[in-house]
């Protein structure tokens, strides 16, 4: 597998990875508007399989413990907002940026990768905001830049770029079913069409309510995703599958 694919495989991997949870916003008695933000980290494993011009290329799994050495730099944020009523918007941004050198018998590579990826979403909670469930719909962007430089004993030869956007459309449902006092199981799934070939996403958390107010949880539990991207001739379909977990700030 050449360096290009290797890099393009650990971006989607790591993006994939700190791929966002969204905090389902959780059930006030005053229905109070209220924020809801979420940092966490997805330690998963990815398996990628390549194909050129529809013929199979072959494929590779890797495995988190190995690509998280090449992040140089990640940033994750989500947020929502609610209030009295039905409804509520949120908004996730992921900016990740990886490298990695693939010495050659001739030629050393240098790569560097960056990813945007934004999700915003309008849900509609059937129950009123904070309810146990709701229903999602906005648009899913992921953008990648990927720059490489070629060279031989310490001496430059060449530089390439290459970058795409993939706009989608996003579907989705949020479901939360109360255990106790402090505990709740979380339920998420969303698919989106578009530039891509389709995603899929769901996903299963624990939330354990802690502070003085109970506002804020951990959470902790297990995601799974299939996508597929088409850039020319060269089609990317991939599994990514792991633990998570992280903490939801809510006031």
């Amino acid at each position: 597998m050449n360096s290009k694919q290797t890099i393009f495989i650990t971006s989607i991997f790591v993006a994939c990875g700190l791929q966002l949870v969204s905090a389902q916003a959780v059930a006030q008695s005053d229905n109070d508007p209220a924020w809801s933000i979420t940092p966490y980290i997805w330690a998963s494993d990815t398996r990628l399989d390549l194909a050129f011009r529809d013929t199979d290329i072959g494929g590779t799994e890797i495995k988190f413990s190995d690509a998280i050495s090449t992040i140089d730099a990640a940033f994750m944020l989500h947020a929502e907002r609610g209030g009295k009523g039905n409804w509520s918007a949120f908004a996730d941004l992921i900016y990740l940026k990886t490298s990695d050198t693939s010495e050659r018998d001739l030629l050393t590579v240098d790569a560097q990768n960056k990813q945007t990826a934004i999700d915003v979403a309008v849900a509609y909670w059937p129950a009123g905001f904070g309810s146990r469930l709701n229903v999602f719909g906005g648009l899913r962007y992921s953008g990648f830049d990927d720059r490489y430089a070629f060279s031989r004993n310490d001496s430059p030869i060449a530089e390439r770029r290459s970058s795409k956007d993939y706009y989608d459309a996003l579907l989705g449902f949020r479901y939360r079913v109360d255990l106790t006092e402090r505990w709740a199981f979380l339920t998420h799934a969303d698919a989106s069409f578009g530039d891509s070939e389709g995603t899929y996403l769901v996903r299963a958390n624990f939330a354990y309510t802690v502070g003085r107010r109970q506002q804020n949880r951990i959470v902790f539990g297990y995601q799974y995703k299939e996508a597929e991207y088409r850039d020319s001739d060269l089609t990317t379909d991939f599994s990514i599958e792991g633990p998570m977990a992280g903490f939801n700030f809510r006031f």
